[in-house]
């Protein structure tokens, strides 16, 4: 048990379970807003003692840890102005961003603090409130605002990418927001949406000096219909025939989708259309097809069986070779070649009342 104020975030890794807690908002000391001390605990798995260290800030979400324990340190994205991911706060994101490295061997008893030279600043976004997405993904942190759970709009985006290690600061201007930052193998794919269509594009970290821009896909008439971490996925091809050749790593991905211009808070309430999937290979996108739900059998049960807007309800599952997706009730299995997907067949575990009813 930890004893702290409302706002936290935790991160799990292989070794430890850091929470790092911090108060909701600023002091006022006269008439100066005084930021607020935070404290990070340190957790081991094995049953050893837990340690803590003072810091600033706060991090956004579970994504803006990565604990590294080839020079064992813990690498964190802060913001000034943030309070955890405690019930929906993460959406709430603003101030001065910086990447903070905290060597294992600082942690203690909590009275020591990161002292300032181990933050190190970085661009603070433009749009600095809604919709901030960060990812840790290989030796780089990369972060940019997207659309939050608001309508999707025409923008351009900026993505930062900057290496733990040091080493000049890259911006990636795209031309759409970033909703979302996933890892694709040695690579990192950006996935946005507009009024008319959802974009994949891939950010290359390894064939590179620095971090570029790679092939991107426009999925038109679409909009991404899950925002939740768990709805997409990349099951890379473990041969790795790509890797040496410079094309990163191929596989598969796929991702829950909707109607165009679909707001993103409509996933607290609406199932999503189909799952997509895509082929990477040689460094390039190419389209598998969808796996589409079944819209007339979509029954609106109040949160009996199922709660949609808790835990989403739409996913890619790679298993044993073989693929499905998850929509609402339904689970759809797919074939997959190496132009396209088809479906094999489906099964609905809805419950038993609603299905007598149709």
């Amino acid at each position: 048990m930890v004893l702290g104020p409302d706002g936290r975030s935790f991160y799990v890794s292989e070794n430890a379970v850091y929470i790092w807690t911090t108060e909701w908002r600023h002091r006022l000391v006269g008439y100066e807003r005084v930021p607020i001390g935070s404290l990070l605990y340190r957790i081991p798995v094995d049953g050893s003692a837990p340690t803590a260290i003072a810091t600033r800030g706060a991090p956004v979400d579970q994504f803006s840890f990565r604990e590294d324990m080839s020079d064992r340190t813990l690498n964190v994205l802060v913001r000034a102005d943030n309070s955890g991911d405690a019930f929906w706060a993460s959406y709430h994101s603003a101030g001065e961003v910086a990447l903070l490295r905290i060597p294992l061997s600082l942690f203690g008893n909590g009275k020591r603090e990161a002292e300032e030279f181990r933050y190190r600043p970085l661009p603070t976004p433009t749009s600095d409130e809604f919709g901030f997405n960060n990812r840790f993904v290989g030796d780089y942190v990369l972060y940019g605002t997207g659309n939050g759970y608001g309508r999707p709009e025409s923008q351009k985006a900026s993505l930062v990418a900057v290496s733990v290690h040091g080493g000049p600061i890259s911006e990636l201007s795209l031309p759409h927001a970033v909703d979302r930052i996933e890892i694709m193998g040695t690579d990192a794919v950006v996935v946005g949406s507009d009024e008319h269509a959802l974009y994949f594009s891939t950010i290359d970290l390894t064939s590179r000096a620095a971090p570029a821009l790679g092939d991107r896909y426009t999925y038109i008439d679409a909009s991404q219909a899950e925002t939740r971490s768990h709805a997409f996925f990349f099951n890379p091809d473990l041969t790795g025939a790509d890797e040496a050749g410079g094309g990163g790593t191929p596989g598969v991905l796929g991702l829950p989708v909707a109607r165009p211009g679909r707001a993103a808070y409509r996933e607290l309430f609406e199932d999503s259309a189909a799952l997509v999937f895509l082929r990477r290979a040689h460094g390039r996108f190419a389209p598998l097809g969808e796996l589409a739900a079944q819209d007339e059998r979509v029954v609106d049960d109040h949160c009996v069986a199922s709660c949609v807007d808790w835990y989403g309800n739409a996913r890619p599952i790679f298993l044993y070779g073989r693929v499905f997706a998850l929509m609402g009730y339904e689970l759809v299995e797919g074939r997959l070649s190496e132009t396209a997907i088809s479906e094999v067949n489906r099964v609905s575990f809805a419950p038993a009342s609603m299905r007598a009813g149709r």
